[in-house]
């Protein structure tokens, strides 16, 4: 069974290769429902292979815009082929950073290509809170976590916050 990494973990800021299909690290069906499982039990909108240990560019997402998709779901290999240009400011959460909110401004919506668990590929648009989510998890893959844009002021402001969340005061 996977289990969640947290911060500060280096596979954290780990760029990751791709997923190979040929030599995978695990099967990717087992993968994605092994993922979809632990996102889904720490209350997650997506979670990323790096976030779980796993050193492979697969990401699994909930999406709410997507009509059509079975959701949540495994990309594989996922790639951003374009953004627009409006951007929207919006707080999020991650799963390696626990109770940890941050606003964070992001494109309103993103144009994407990945292959699912049987290397089918798909090109789709993602829109609103969707293109969020593969946003951030993208990041993911590529070694940045949200907390790095953040300037110093907010992100001790957003700690303080945290911590009076959870009852402390330091």
């Amino acid at each position: 069974m996977l289990e969640l990494v947290k911060f500060p973990n280096s596979i954290l800021s780990e760029t990751l290769p791709d997923y190979s299909f040929e030599n995978p690290i695990m099967d990717p069906l087992d993968l994605e429902k092994e993922m979809i499982l632990l996102m889904a039990k720490e209350n997650g909108r997506g979670l990323s292979a790096n976030q779980v240990g796993i050193r492979a560019r697969v990401m699994v997402i909930k999406t709410v815009n997507l009509a059509g998709a079975l959701t949540p779901f495994a990309l594989f290999n996922p790639i951003l082929l374009e953004t627009d240009n409006e951007l929207v400011q919006d707080y999020e959460g991650c799963l390696s950073f626990p109770d940890l909110f941050l606003s964070i401004k992001r494109p309103k919506n993103a144009v994407i290509q990945f292959l699912d668990r049987n290397k089918k590929e798909y090109i789709i648009e993602l829109n609103g809170v969707d293109a969020r989510c593969f946003l951030h998890e993208l990041d993911h893959l590529n070694g940045i976590c949200f907390t790095n844009g953040i300037s110093k002021l907010k992100l001790d402001m957003a700690l303080k916050r945290k911590r009076k969340l959870n009852g402390r005061t330091k």
